[in-house]
């Protein structure tokens, strides 16, 4: 509804929009610095944050800008599995032996990525996706895991994206070992009201609609109900403006806004 009474050619803030198209806020430069640093040096980098910041979509950014002939990129996006299914997950991605018990698995997830890093120069990249969902064991796991050369070499580059909590699990005693092994870590913060109504602008204009349909209020209620967070920010607005179609508004103000939050 919404789209033909505004003019937008495509959904705003659709999941599947292309690299390219993203936003690019401060916070997601300040990523791709570190990620940068990650490519060079190799090891595990921990991007932490709030559900909605952004984190997977900065990955895939960064995953679908690396060269396919010198990274070999792995995406595991389900972390709430006991260790057989850990392994068989990653081992399955890079294209391992087809084996099936545990010292089996965990050999030929060694042998494939220091094939690839040694004899196809192709360095393994492994995202692991909602890691905060991760076992204590998974953790013990994946450390060994990485132990290559007598814990000399880093073949491969590990990011774990995680939520908030995450960062205060690994500061227990349990995991102290594990979280002394994170090369990098970035916290993704919410966006301010600049860059978020800058994220807002960027994507109705990137759908067809470049007029102002939001008044300056309305983003400022905006802001203060999503709390600086993408999905949320995206979300309201999706809302307001199918409020604003089904009542025929052509602007749209903080009360409506407002009304839009409660009433969809």
């Amino acid at each position: 509804m919404y789209k033909a009474f505004y003019g937008f050619k495509n959904v705003p803030f659709s999941k599947d929009i292309k690299s390219c198209d993203l936003f690019i806020h401060n916070y997601f430069k300040e990523l791709l610095s570190r990620f940068d640093y990650i490519k060079k040096y190799r090891g595990i980098m921990l991007v932490s944050g709030s559900p909605g910041v952004g984190k997977t979509t900065a990955i895939r950014y960064w995953l679908d800008n690396l060269r396919s002939e010198s990274f070999f990129k792995v995406y595991i996006p389900l972390s709430t599995v006991g260790i057989i299914d850990f392994y068989r997950q990653l081992n399955e991605k890079l294209n391992g032996e087809d084996v099936s018990a545990k010292s089996r698995l965990f050999k030929s997830i060694q042998e494939r990525i220091i094939e690839l890093s040694s004899n196809q120069n192709r360095i393994p990249v492994i995202v692991i996706d909602e890691c905060h969902f991760l076992k204590n064991e998974n953790f013990f796991e994946l450390q060994i895991l990485l132990n290559f050369k007598m814990d000399s070499h880093d073949p491969a580059i590990f990011i774990l994206s995680a939520q908030n909590h995450l960062n205060d699990r690994l500061q227990r005693t349990i995991l102290k070992s594990f979280n002394q092994r994170i090369g990098i870590k970035y916290h993704i913060l919410p966006l301010g009201f600049s860059e978020l109504k800058d994220y807002i602008v960027h994507s109705l204009k990137l759908n067809g609609v470049s007029y102002d349909i939001f008044s300056s209020p309305a983003y400022k209620a905006i802001f203060n109900i999503s709390q600086g967070i993408l999905r949320n920010a995206g979300k309201l607005v999706i809302k307001t403006l199918t409020f604003g179609a089904i009542n025929k508004k052509q602007s749209l103000s903080e009360e409506d806004v407002l009304t839009a939050s409660k009433e969809l």
